[in-house]
């Protein structure tokens, strides 16, 4: 087969697409875009942009946000910052009326205690 230029551009301009899909858009074999890949040294690994951050990965965006591994576990770090943040306010709280509840036992306590040394 032979290769025009507008194919070997087409070969280097997607070559992150992967070889089925240039072989698809060309109408050639994926054995002869690998072996025309191989001759100019163009990879064929796929990769993908991240529409977040627009850095390319070679690994695939992540299915539920659509972003690269990066991205995704800053935005889990946020979540869980704010949750971490939720807790720490409620045992605040929690903390809080326990030394007041303790408080108003004391209290009590002691103004029983007097009472009966002044029954006695």
């Amino acid at each position: 087969m032979y290769w025009t230029t507008y194919m070997l551009r087409y070969l280097e301009e997607h070559a992150d697409e992967g070889a089925e899909a240039i072989a698809e858009a060309l109408g050639c074999s994926v054995h002869a875009v690998e072996v025309q890949a191989s001759r100019y040294g163009v990879s064929l690994r796929k990769r993908w942009r991240c529409p977040r951050c627009g850095m390319v990965t070679f690994r695939p965006l992540s299915t539920v946000t659509g972003w690269c591994s990066n991205c995704t576990k800053e935005a889990r770090r946020d979540r869980i910052a704010e949750e971490v943040r939720a807790l720490e306010e409620e045992v605040r709280r929690q903390e809080r009326e326990d030394r007041e509840r303790q408080r108003l036992y004391s209290r009590k306590h002691r103004a029983k205690k007097k009472l009966r040394k002044r029954e006695k």
